[in-house]
């Protein structure tokens, strides 16, 4: 898998998203959609991804869903061990309750990578969380 055929391996693996991925080519006319843009719209503005999650009823289809990310996170290219982090984990990341969910079903490379975003990103919410106290008082 690489970035420049990761579509193709996406709609294979979760060929329940074959719509939204045509609905957004056909919004594209024909251009190329550079697939962070897809991923965000097909797998987290469309709800698809917090649905899945947060009501936790299609164990088989969350289960496919992370294994593909899996492969994704062990994938050699770079751009696409990317997309995984900044389109999709740093999503699921900014929703306690999704990520919670979420962990339920990471594998280990996806968990490690998820772990990472969490130590960049938590001495900013620490600091959020702070400066929101300081301002309450």
């Amino acid at each position: 898998m690489t970035y420049d055929n990761i579509n193709p391996v996406l709609l294979e693996k979760l060929p329940e998203l074959a719509r939204e991925f045509e609905e957004e080519h056909d919004y594209w006319e024909g251009e190329k959609v550079p697939s962070h843009i897809l991923y965000e719209k097909v797998l987290n503005h469309s709800g698809f991804m917090a649905n899945l999650l947060l009501q936790d009823c299609d164990t088989m289809l969350i289960e496919r869903v992370f294994d593909f990310f899996e492969e994704m996170a062990n994938c050699d290219d770079e751009e696409v061990r990317n997309l995984l982090q900044v389109t999709i984990l740093e999503y699921l990341w900014s929703d306690y309750e999704m990520l919670s969910c979420a962990h339920k079903y990471m594998h280990a490379r996806t968990r490690k990578i998820c772990d990472e975003i969490q130590a960049y990103f938590r001495p900013f919410t620490d600091e959020e969380k702070k400066t929101k106290k300081r301002v309450k008082h």
